[in-house]
């Protein structure tokens, strides 16, 4: 049976590097300076993923976000039962002068069965997934951005 098994991982192993599967290597550090107002929290996040070593080639400018809040469903009573949260970041990157990107970059989610003592907090936390789902999308853009 060993033998059997060591033969399957030779032949898997040999197959894919036959189709030129490898580990990534040659990971280049991304090199962009954020500019945005005062106490902006989609910024400070988005900073914490760049390496200030690196000399930076774009500018990311970072607007005001826009939360937006509305409700989905009720239950009787008017209870709320669940509600749909949308978060909208203004983003510019340029390259010197050369604006290569202007987008507003949005992402939704649904929040269900909010008790009104936890409400407030469930809704901040939604926010917090959504920032981070935003950052990681801006972060491939500016990855392949900064290949170019």
């Amino acid at each position: 049976m060993s033998k059997i098994n060591l033969l399957s991982i030779v032949l898997i192993t040999s197959l894919l590097s036959a189709c030129g599967f490898h580990t990534p290597n040659n990971a280049v550090s991304i090199n962009a300076s954020v500019t945005s107002s005062n106490n902006n929290i989609f910024a400070a996040e988005l900073k914490k993923h760049f390496d200030p070593q690196v000399q930076q080639s774009l500018r990311v400018e970072i607007g005001n976000e826009v939360q937006k809040q509305q409700t989905v469903a009720y239950k009787k009573n008017d209870d709320i039962s669940s509600y749909t949260l949308t978060l909208a970041i203004p983003v510019k990157v340029f390259r010197g002068k050369k604006m290569l990107l202007s987008k507003d970059l949005t992402a939704s989610i649904t929040a269900n069965e909010l008790s009104t003592q936890a409400d407030r907090l469930q809704v901040n936390r939604s926010y917090i997934q959504l920032r981070s789902t935003i950052v990681k999308r801006l972060l491939r853009r500016l990855n392949s951005l900064n290949a170019h």
